[in-house]
């Protein structure tokens, strides 16, 4: 029984980091911050595709612009105890094919690009009812309340051309603070999470311009339930306002009030090996991309 415990608490431990934290999923990631056992590795691959259309601040002079985008990214995410605390590391390597077009004054214009996009590192630290624990441990503890906060940083390593509007990499850096909670009540789990995006200027945009931004604010909320120890499925929304944008100091576009919904369903092979099947679209697109978005993934967990 020692086994079969262990085996179905592994099992649940990959469903959760099956494709969690998708730095391309539009804040909506659920899981985040429930218990994991800790001295864990978990390695993950996927692939997810979005096409939609953009939407401009008026007296813009685009038109008609769409944007799909063709992804592969790798993650890795490291289980750890800090300070008596159930807490993780992960870091995210994307690589992007982008397609876009849009209507300037009058002529259609378009580009296609293909290269690494920028990596992105979080830490994430489960300070109330998180108890760091090993496996055995783990196996016989009763999942509870958990609060948890997180920060991500995203590096300007990706493809980037300053001659360009549409690009791989953002020339800038971000950081996101977030704090989570994970409430269980039999076999659902309502999930909710405050976040924050502060971002650096980017001095080389359109050649010699300066494009700086307001923080971005982004609040979701998750509805998981639990089909079977071995699979579980989550309905997922948010909402995300501020991040007014800048040329030279000049305002560029209106803050953003946009909102998304989405589902995803995970199942998990035996205790080392999960798939991950996601969609989510735009229900509310004041400026941004208005798009609809689907990714596969798969993750594989080891001691």
């Amino acid at each position: 029984m020692g086994r079969k415990h262990r085996s179905i608490s592994t099992t649940l431990v990959v469903l959760v980091l099956a494709f969690s934290g998708n730095a391309e999923a539009q804040d909506l990631d659920p899981r985040r911050y429930v218990n994991l056992p800790v001295a864990q590795n978990f390695v993950r691959g996927a692939f997810g595709y979005s096409r939609g259309e953009v939407y401009v601040s008026p007296g813009v002079p685009v038109e008609d612009a769409d944007l799909s985008m063709n992804a592969v990214s790798l993650a890795y995410l490291r289980s750890m105890d800090f300070g008596g605390k159930a807490a993780s590391f992960d870091v995210y390597l994307p690589r992007v094919c982008a397609t876009g077009s849009g209507t300037v004054d009058g002529e259609r214009l378009s580009r296609d690009t293909c290269g690494a996009g920028d990596i992105a590192l979080r830490l994430t630290y489960n300070f109330f009812g998180a108890p760091a624990l090993d496996l055995r441990e783990f196996a016989k503890h009763e999942k509870q309340l958990v609060i948890g906060a997180s920060i991500m940083v995203s590096a300007p390593t990706g493809q980037y051309d300053s001659e360009h509007l549409v690009n791989i990499g953002a020339n800038r850096w971000v950081i996101r603070p977030e704090i989570g909670v994970s409430i269980p009540w039999r076999n659902w789990s309502f999930e909710f999470a405050a976040g924050v995006r502060f971002f650096s200027d980017n001095d080389e945009y359109l050649v010699d311009e300066t494009f700086s931004q307001d923080p971005l604010y982004n609040l979701q909320a998750h509805l998981v339930y639990d089909l079977s120890p071995r699979q579980w499925l989550s309905f997922n929304g948010n909402y995300f306002f501020g991040g007014k944008t800048y040329r030279d100091g000049v305002r560029a576009a209106i803050e953003q009030e946009n909102s998304r919904l989405g589902i995803a369903w995970a199942i998990a092979v035996n205790s080392k090996i999960a798939f991950r099947l996601t969609a989510h679209t735009g229900v509310i697109t004041r400026v941004g991309n208005d798009s609809d978005t689907y990714s596969l993934s798969a993750t594989y967990r080891w001691e």
